[in-house]
């Protein structure tokens, strides 16, 4: 097994999302995907990648559809090379044979700037559908899905590890959620870039100090969690299980495509009770915003010192619970859109989530955030542990 690959990656392309290259087909072309624990598929955008003029590519009969971004989208899935793009001038290990999915009837912008997704979550999420015929060629109208038959495509993270390529391990070290606007070129600004550890991450210590808190991973589908409570100062909120045999297999999942901490919209009234009981002054900028009257509010007007920090209680991978701490900047985003604007990042999801929580990038800005899927039953563990102050960008 090769070891870890450290790769550089950014939100500048996306403003939300982080994303790294890679390195697609016989010509090698430069495609930047988005980093995204929410799904499995990896997936390119076909204004991008032509399979047509890729002299290694094998077209096939499946097809893959998804939704990100702005809206649903078709993609036909292909066999090609796939290399990873270091940025160091190493070799970039490269996969052949890689499936990969090439939309053909995406909406304009549904990967923002960036070029498609690498979708890190768990085969359960990558179905796709064998049709009577080549999907490249004839760009099947979700009218046309009956045709198929469902099957299985391999996520190209388990295609890696099955290689040998790297172990079967990831980990993101970042400092945003939001892309920091307050330079003239935002890609320039270090804080809006990351460090993704493709095969590892709890071995690269010098990215993280102190201890990796492990937390368990308790459905194999997303990366499901089980969150016990909500800390808002000295304010406990206790939080419901899922119900068995319900609609979601947990209560919260960690999701790297978000950039939001997006809570059940009961749990975060609740949270905004919290807020009023901690300080009155303070739950008003947050009102301003969801009510929709604002996108961002002056920053001048938050005062980062007076904000409680949040504190997410969840289940320990060895039982017990493990606290995880958001501090006031990170559920505040600061420089959004220009200089001198703030936005929060702590949403409720007016019930979208069906009594579920998505924990976007807020849970992962200052830390190192390990994904180690080689324990029991193809779950594995989440570590969490703060970034170290010295860490470089690669």
């Amino acid at each position: 097994m090769a070891e870890a690959l450290r790769i550089p990656i950014t939100n500048a392309l996306t403003g939300g999302q982080f994303a790294m290259v890679i390195a697609v087909g016989s010509q090698q072309q430069r495609v930047n995907v988005i980093l995204d624990t929410g799904s499995s598929m990896l997936v390119v955008d076909g204004a991008i990648y032509d399979p047509s003029r890729d002299s290694g590519c094998a077209t096939s009969q499946f097809l893959a559809t998804g939704e990100f971004g702005s809206g649903a989208f078709h993609a036909a899935i292909v066999r090609t090379s796939v290399g990873l793009v270091t940025g160091l001038g190493a070799a970039e290990p490269t996969l052949a044979g890689t499936d990969l999915a090439i939309t053909y009837d995406s909406p304009p912008g549904t990967f923002d700037q960036a070029d498609g997704i690498f979708g890190l979550a768990y085969a359960a999420l990558n179905i796709g559908y064998r049709m009577p015929g080549d999907t490249w060629q004839n760009k099947y109208t979700a009218d046309q899905l009956p045709l198929g038959q469902s099957a299985d495509v391999v996520p190209f993270a388990e295609q890696l590890s099955a290689a040998r390529i790297v172990a079967d391990k990831f980990a993101f070290a970042v400092r945003r959620s939001l892309v920091r606007d307050a330079l003239e070129d935002p890609a320039t600004d270090p804080l809006n870039q990351g460090v993704f550890v493709l095969g590892g991450g709890a071995e690269c210590t010098d990215l993280y100090a102190g201890p990796l808190a492990s937390v368990g991973v308790v459905h194999e589908r997303y990366y499901s969690i089980a969150l016990i409570a909500i800390e808002v100062g000295d304010r406990s909120i206790a939080v419901p299980p899922s119900a068995p045999g319900g609609p979601v297999a947990s209560n919260a999942i960690v999701d790297s495509g978000s950039p939001y901490l997006m809570l059940d919209q009961t749990l975060f009234g609740r949270v905004l009770d919290a807020f009023r009981v901690f300080d009155p002054t303070l739950e008003p900028a947050l009102e301003a915003y969801f009510q929709g009257n604002s996108q961002t509010i002056d920053q001048t007007q938050i005062d980062l010192t007076r904000w409680p920090p949040l504190r997410l209680i969840v289940q320990g991978s060895e039982g017990g619970q493990v606290a995880i701490e958001i501090a006031p900047k990170n559920y505040w985003q600061f420089d959004v859109g220009r200089a001198g604007n703030a936005a929060p990042v702590l949403i409720g999801d007016n019930g979208s989530l069906k009594g579920q929580s998505n924990l976007g990038l807020p849970l992962f800005a200052d830390r190192v955030v390990v994904f180690d899927r080689t324990g029991p039953a193809g779950r594995g563990t989440i570590g969490f542990a703060d970034r170290a102050e010295s860490a470089a960008v690669v």
